[in-house]
């Protein structure tokens, strides 16, 4: 009844740098220049120029953290913002080039261009937990005989990969800015969740997939926010790889959800869920979903998903908003982050644009009671 989809698990283990400095014989040439020997949130040893100024990033959430800490140093991006993407993205850094993705069952990147183009490093956001990390940067790093720097993407210590990032990349002032932004909003909500009776917990379902039925496992990346947040996920069957897993309309009457988030995917963002907007398959084409004691009671919400998705596409930084977002609508008595708020002033400090009226009512439309 159910089918995999993997995707690694995230954790994130918090490391340290070690910095030496190395002369060179011949300045021409580049495997001789000075350098940082660092040790990488994997626990690897990489040894990377003193002056960063171009990286590439190997997947979407390595876009996310470097576009929203130091988008001059972003090489290219992975996948072409779309045209509602780009809404939400300053128009400075909408002409970056499309470089493709090396990074998840989408991998589409050019390498020779890639190389072309002369990167000082390329930046790895993934799990740190399993040799997965190691080995994918190591082969990486062989290929394009590039130093390749792991860096961690664990929901709850975020704050601590754009440290990471900001003293690799000499950008440590705007990193901490951000941290601090995370470590706030995360510790808020690991507080409040601790006082939520289990009796008042709300059981979650999160719809994705061209019919809904595919969802996110307890402890899989794509679920983090759900249960940081206090939520019940009602999804609890064993993954290995906490990847999403496929499921059938008796098991979600089964699990009988108290709320449903539905999910949105603009056929990229390295996923492989298609044009889909899930809110409108649940409202409008199965006629089994308003059968559901959660639709039937209103209790179905879509996920705001510009310029990413709030929850999980990509596993980053764009997920502490959604963390703000889910909170007050799941728990209105406990948590008072005010969205309206809260959205404009995290894309004003992460994504450097200021949010009109008419763009809150979009990002917002059907994600709040």
């Amino acid at each position: 009844m159910f089918a995999k989809i993997k995707r690694p698990l995230i954790t994130i283990t918090l490391i340290f740098i070690v910095i030496t400095s190395g002369g060179c014989s011949n300045p021409s040439d580049s495997k001789n220049e000075a350098h940082n020997t660092i040790i990488d949130m994997a626990g690897r040893t990489v040894e990377v120029p003193l002056t960063i100024d171009r990286v590439y990033s190997a997947g979407q959430p390595g876009v996310v953290a470097l576009y929203t800490l130091c988008p001059d140093k972003l090489l290219g991006w992975c996948i072409e913002p779309s045209d509602a993407e780009a809404e939400f993205i300053n128009a400075k850094y909408l002409n970056h080039p499309v470089l493709g993705l090396c990074q998840g069952t989408n991998a589409n990147a050019n390498t020779e261009e890639i190389v072309a183009r002369n990167p000082d490093i390329i930046i790895l956001m993934t799990d740190t937990s399993t040799e997965y990390a190691k080995t994918s940067a190591d082969e990486m790093q062989e290929t394009f005989q590039i130093p390749v720097v792991v860096v961690g993407d664990e929901l709850t210590t975020m704050d601590e990969s754009y440290r990471f990032l900001g003293k690799l990349l000499g950008v440590a002032a705007r990193a901490e800015e951000l941290a601090s932004y995370c470590a706030k909003v995360i510790d808020e909500a690991k507080d409040i969740s601790k006082t939520i009776p289990d009796k008042e917990k709300v059981k979650v379902y999160y719809a994705q997939g061209s019919t809904g039925l595919q969802t996110a496992p307890q402890g899989s990346a794509h679920s983090q926010v759900i249960e940081l947040v206090g939520g019940i996920n009602v999804c609890r069957l064993d993954a290995v790889d906490s990847g999403r897993l496929t499921i059938d309309m008796e098991q979600l009457f089964k699990w009988n959800p108290d709320i449903i988030i539905a999910s949105y995917s603009d056929d990229h963002g390295g996923t492989n869920l298609g044009n889909t907007d899930v809110f409108d398959i649940i409202t409008n084409a199965n006629p089994e979903w308003p059968l559901l004691e959660a639709v039937k009671n209103g209790e179905i919400f879509k996920t705001p998903f510009l310029p990413y998705n709030w929850l999980d596409m990509p596993p980053s930084a764009n997920r502490i908003v959604g963390v703000a977002w889910l909170a007050e609508l799941l728990y209105p008595d406990y948590y008072h982050f005010d969205i309206v708020p809260a959205t404009k002033d995290f894309y004003q400090l992460f994504y450097r644009i200021e949010l009109s009226d008419e763009q809150i009512n979009k990002l917002l439309n059907e994600a709040v009671k």
